[in-house]
């Protein structure tokens, strides 16, 4: 009789460590009915936070919870304690954890009360401030395995640079958050941990692969995570949970994630990967920039750029903004092309300058396919070997995108990189307007079609084209899906098989969008975060002030 394979032993010791984790008070006494789609209640009613704890997780975001612990109105422990334990609810409902290591938070937290108790002055801009890691960044002491089997029971010896920053200024990591199979799907599932659930609507994808970080703060569960983003793992898991997000300029904040799935070799051949975070408020995730950048890690990161933070005074005055509706391959689904003209209309409402690109050039189609090219590269050997090491199947976003293929050859890798730099060079002309001033940011979609049902996202050509032009871009959450979102017709016809599914499929269960959360996304110049962050907050006001009570917003 064959044996099993042995993903299945390694998937069951997983979880059960993983659950071994989570203190028996922290349990719930019983999950909701699949049926029931909105689960944030869930954590002011089940019992497990008191009053104070639901007070510290649900009423600030990131900023203003380090102010509090400042003040001394909160203690760093009474915080850690509060997020493991929505932490723990979260996974309960959303399968959204990895590594857990609530007890090495809680003894950390204390280590900082007393130095603050002792100095009287905090560690640094984080001092106490709980913060979650996706899984494939290494935290000394646990895994990192990218979803995969044979990566596991393998844990890291060093944290990443990024980790040690952060707890120089005095963060609190807690546990480490799910991701897809190898990374490469825009939906969080493996085999080793499960599927990810989208807190806002669990019939709705999570996003990936920094679905876990997505889904944790959805929920409240953290308030600042770190993901990174290689075609669109930030911006796609902050849009599907109604958040914030920034994928910097690919260089500036590198960290070596530390697993052997990305070896610090493999940067700079492909899509270089971009690490940044997902917040509650767009000031959070500045913070957690600044941090980072203050702390100089391109004296230990080879890949890293020496960029100190700038901080630009800002003076109200009028900003001009290009608007890209299409990506001339899929057509946006109605929802996405109305909130794109509202922006367009509230933008100019408020005497910015806006210019709609209704017919943009067709070397944007081009980049398209040269992400696709560009990501597979290597020919799927290193992720398949790893695969098969353990008799692990493919789960299902990955299974039809990933095969055994002949690597690039040197050549084609030449040609690739030429065809990449002649349509950057084109990209640049974008940046400037008729009258020859240059326009502060790019306004886009993040997805041609709303959140979408698991395992069903319909490419990433809007958010890969800006890692193929390495231009830092963030994701905002603008409103709600409604009726007449849902009542409005079609776009045009491009013709290509990913508008096909995108009119097809995609629309054909336009109900399941109503009252998902719509995003935008911004766009700014390379090594330019800074100048990003500020359009980010002027558009982010703009539809703030009509876009009344988000799913961002809402209250449990």
């Amino acid at each position: 009789m064959a044996s099993q394979p042995a993903y299945l032993d390694i998937a069951k010791r997983k979880q059960a460590e993983q659950q071994s984790r989570i203190p028996k008070a922290w349990k719930l006494q019983s999950l909701p009915d699949d049926n029931v789609a909105d689960v944030r209640y869930i954590a002011k009613e089940c019992g497990i936070l008191s009053t104070r704890e639901i007070e510290i997780t649900e009423t600030y975001d990131a900023v203003e919870l380090a102010e509090k612990i400042r003040k001394r109105i909160y203690s760093c422990h009474e915080v850690a304690l509060a997020f493991c334990k929505r932490a723990a609810i979260a996974q309960q409902l959303l399968n959204c954890l990895t590594e857990i290591f609530f007890d090495k938070a809680l003894e950390r937290a204390k280590q900082l009360d007393k130095h603050l108790e002792e100095k009287g002055l905090p560690l640094g801009p984080l001092h106490g401030v709980p913060i979650s890691l996706k899984d494939s960044f290494s935290y000394a002491g646990y895994d990192s395995s990218a979803g995969l089997a044979a990566l596991c029971f393998r844990p890291a010896t060093e944290s990443s640079s990024i980790v040690t920053a952060l707890e120089a200024a005095g963060a609190v990591f807690y546990c480490k958050t799910n991701i897809p199979q190898t990374l490469m799907s825009l939906d969080s599932i493996n085999h080793i941990f499960g599927r990810t659930l989208n807190p806002l609507n669990r019939k709705l994808t999570a996003g990936g692969s920094s679905g876990g970080e997505g889904a944790l703060i959805g929920f409240r569960g953290s308030l600042l995570g770190i993901g990174s983003d290689v075609g669109g793992s930030i911006r796609v898991p902050a849009m599907c949970n109604g958040l914030y997000g920034v994928k910097p300029t690919s260089h500036r904040y590198n960290s070596h994630a530390g697993t052997e799935f990305t070896k610090p070799g493999s940067f700079g051949i492909g899509l270089s990967f971009s690490t940044g975070p997902i917040a509650t408020s767009l000031r959070s995730c500045e913070l957690l920039m600044k941090v980072v950048s203050d702390a100089k890690l391109w004296d230990i990161e080879p890949q890293t750029t020496s960029a100190p933070w700038r901080t630009i005074e800002t003076t109200p005055r009028p900003m001009r903004f290009l608007i890209l509706p299409t990506d001339l391959v899929t057509t946006p689904l109605p929802p996405v092309q109305r909130v794109l003209k509202e922006t367009a209309a509230q933008l100019q409402s408020r005497g910015h300058k806006v210019v709609v690109l209704d017919n943009p050039p067709q070397f944007i189609k081009q980049l398209h396919g040269l992400s696709n090219k560009i990501m597979s590269i290597e020919g799927g050997t290193w992720a398949s070997d790893l695969l098969d090491k353990t008799g692990e199947p493919k789960v299902p976003w990955v299974a039809p995108r990933l095969g055994r293929r002949d690597p690039a050859t040197l050549k084609q890798l030449y040609e690739l990189n030429s065809k990449n730099v002649q349509v950057t060079l084109q990209a640049l002309k974008l940046w400037k307007s008729s009258d020859g001033e240059d326009f502060d940011a790019i306004i886009c979609p993040v997805a041609p079609h709303p959140t979408p049902q698991p395992d069903a996202w319909n490419g990433a050509g809007y958010t890969s084209t800006f890692n193929m032009l390495d231009w830092p871009s963030g994701a905002i959450p603008a409103r709600n899906v409604t009726r007449e979102d849902l009542e409005a017709p079609l776009g045009a016809e491009t013709g290509t098989s990913w508008d096909k599914i995108n009119r097809t499929k995609l629309w054909e269960r336009k109900e399941d969008y109503l009252g998902s959360p719509l995003s935008l996304q911004i766009v700014g110049k390379k090594m330019q975060e800074e100048e990003l962050l500020v359009a980010m907050q002027v558009v982010d006001e703009v539809i703030s002030s009509t876009r009344g009570a988000t799913i961002r917003d809402h209250k449990l």
